[in-house]
Order: C-alpha cells, then sequence, then structure tokens
C-alpha cells in the first residue's frame, strides 16, 4: 500500500488531491461524505509514485464501484480554506472531466460505503442539475465557476480564509 501525500503541521493541512467532473444530461455528478452537510466532487489523495491520471481513475472506480476514463483534463487548483475541524488546509487539487465507460448508467442518486485504508465512509451520491447548483452548499464553491465557464480553466488560486498570515 502507497502513501497518500499529506502534510500536517500546528499551523496547517497540506494535501494532494484529485478531483473528477461527470456531467451526464446536464447533471453533476456530486457526494456527500459521511453526512458532512455539503457536496464535493468525487476523488482523494494522490498516492506517492502514483500520476495525477492515475490517482483519478482509482479514486472514482474505488468511490463509485464503477469503471471510468478520463475524458480531459481541466486544470489544477490551489485551494485554502478551514475544514471542520478549524484547522487551516492547504491543497493542491488537479481536476479531470471522467465518463463512465458504461453508457447505461443512469443519473440516479446512490449510497455505498467505500473501506478508505480501514476507515468507512459512507458516500451518498447525487446528480445535480447544473443549471440549480447556486441551490447547493457545493465545495469548493469554485466548482460553480468551472461549471459556468464551461469546464475552461488552467490553474486558479482559491483563498478562503479569513485571517490568511
Amino acid at each position: 500500500m502507497r502513501e497518500s501525500i499529506k502534510i500536517k503541521t500546528s499551523d496547517y493541512n497540506f494535501k494532494f488531491r484529485v478531483s473528477g467532473l461527470i456531467i451526464r444530461n446536464n447533471k453533476l455528478l456530486l457526494v456527500d461524505m459521511d453526512n458532512s452537510g455539503f457536496l464535493c466532487l468525487p476523488g482523494g489523495y494522490v498516492e506517492l509514485g502514483e500520476t495525477t491520471k492515475e490517482a483519478i481513475v482509482r479514486e472514482l472506480t474505488e468511490e463509485t464501484g464503477k469503471k471510468v476514463i478520463v475524458k480531459k483534463y481541466l486544470g489544477v487548483a490551489e485551494n485554502y480554506f478551514i475544514n471542520k475541524y478549524c484547522k487551516k488546509v492547504h491543497e493542491i487539487s488537479f481536476y479531470y472531466q471522467m465518463n463512465f465507460i458504461d453508457n447505461n448508467i443512469t443519473e440516479n442518486d446512490f449510497t455505498l460505503i467505500e473501506n478508505d485504508k480501514g476507515h468507512n465512509i459512507k458516500l451518498d451520491f447525487k446528480w445535480l442539475d447544473i443549471n440549480n447548483l447556486d441551490n447547493f452548499d457545493v465545495r469548493p464553491s469554485f466548482i460553480k465557476k468551472i461549471i459556468v465557464n464551461k469546464l475552461e480553466f488552467n490553474h486558479l488560486i482559491f483563498e478562503d480564509l479569513e485571517n490568511k498570515q
């Protein structure tokens, strides 16, 4: 088993992640992890020695239980935020547009339990109409901007820290 790329200090947590956008019939696949109260893109940590493309295929296959392929690299975002544990986070995440290999998958919401290195995580997947994303707490919030801009971006820096020093 390889190690995920993340660092914790007294001031910050650092994460190196990948996120996948799957859009079908004008609906975006989002996930609520362990009843967090907000929705995010499926994805996860890049493991040491793994490319971001390998990581996104592995993560989405693990999380959804379905085989996926990379359609297009979208960009990378540096995201600074405070997590649910009131800890400052510096995250670098690579974003990919993805497709399921099986075209017969429907846009029905579904729930799975993922065993992530010994921890069971409840994943509630939801298909949301991309025109109604403003009605939901989607994080990071710049995902809505990416959708509006027709998935075109190269590099974003997003800061959501109140007193970043």
